[in-house]
């Protein structure tokens, strides 16, 4: 009984940690989640992936009635609803095609390298003086936006769907970048906004895990995984919306792109190509992701904190 008190009180503390980052960014955090239960609690990837997927259930839910009572509100539901409508059928052919393709990989290529420019355009990120506000964001109507741009988000939002479906990754990870791309959101509009829909996405997948688990015992370590990591992410969600509000939009954006890096470095398996071939390791094949992660995100990280340095020389020079 000791034990288990124990770990639970570690799963809740590691939990807000994750929480306050996810918070923050409008991801789930699952491509980090995942690889904690399988490593340190011996969790099977199905498992780890519901439990996960249950934990964000919680946060996104209660990042929702955070950054609603924020004033200005920083959540869009207009864009954020028909946002939802279109990861629905996303997910279903995701779901399909992880049934009937016989080499998921080719696909998991694909996606990481379609989304890699984005990691490293948010991680690049430069001060606009186009920069909107929230006050100036919190009135937005379809009105003043083109329809090139409704059919280009709708069109991302629905591959986020696939990649939910077929990868088994939180929406938030392109949902984020099409609303600060495509639609020009501030960043903590644009993590808001993703939790929003991640209320959705979460609940939807969580049931289908229920309807395949509900018959065995497995749902039971689910059950008892997921809300250990979703009340120490609720903790982390109130917690994470009231900094976001103190971070510079840019900022938080680079964050986003940084931590973006690794599950798209996951999703394209280059740390099993790399220490685990065979793909028998998983642990091996995640510290394999993470070395290749930091390999590329910290000089990245260093190089957009030399750009922002220089570009603020400049503006002071110029004023």
């Amino acid at each position: 009984m000791q034990q288990l008190i124990v770990e639970f009180t570690f799963i809740v503390l590691i939990s807000v940690g994750m929480g306050i980052i996810a918070s923050m960014t409008g991801i789930s955090g699952g491509a980090f989640k995942t690889p904690i239960l399988i490593i340190i609690f011996a969790l099977s990837a199905e498992l780890a992936s519901a439990a996960s997927l249950l934990s964000a259930l919680f946060i996104s839910v209660v990042c929702t009635i955070v950054y609603y009572r924020q004033t200005p509100r920083p959540i869009n539901f207009r864009i954020g609803g028909i946002l939802v409508i279109a990861t629905v059928p996303g997910s279903y052919v995701g779901v399909v095609l992880r049934t009937i393709v016989a080499h998921a990989h080719i696909l998991q290529l694909v996606f990481g390298v379609a989304l890699f420019p984005v990691a490293l355009k948010l991680l690049l990120s430069q001060r606009d003086n186009k920069e909107q506000s929230i006050s100036q964001m919190r009135c937005l109507s379809f009105s003043q936006l083109s329809r090139r741009k409704m059919v280009l988000s709708i069109s991302a939002t629905f591959v986020a769907g696939i990649s939910a479906g077929l990868l088994g990754l939180g929406g938030g990870t392109i949902i984020v970048p099409v609303l600060c791309i495509i639609l020009e959101f501030p960043m903590i509009m644009a993590a808001a906004t993703s939790m929003f829909t991640m209320i959705f996405t979460s609940s939807a997948g969580s049931v289908m895990n229920y309807l395949v688990l509900a018959q065995t015992e497995s749902m039971t370590t689910v059950l008892y995984y997921g809300l250990a990591m979703g009340l120490g992410m609720i903790v982390g969600g109130v917690i994470g919306p009231r900094y976001a509000t103190r971070v510079d939009a840019i900022s938080l954006q680079r964050l986003f792109g940084f931590l973006l890096i690794f599950p798209l470095v996951k999703m394209m398996t280059l740390g099993h190509i790399w220490l685990d071939p065979g793909g028998a390791n998983y642990i091996l094949a995640t510290i394999g992701d993470a070395i290749i992660w930091l390999l590329i995100g910290v000089p990245v990280w260093i190089l957009s904190s030399r750009l922002k340095s220089s570009h603020g020389e400049n503006e002071q020079g110029s004023s």
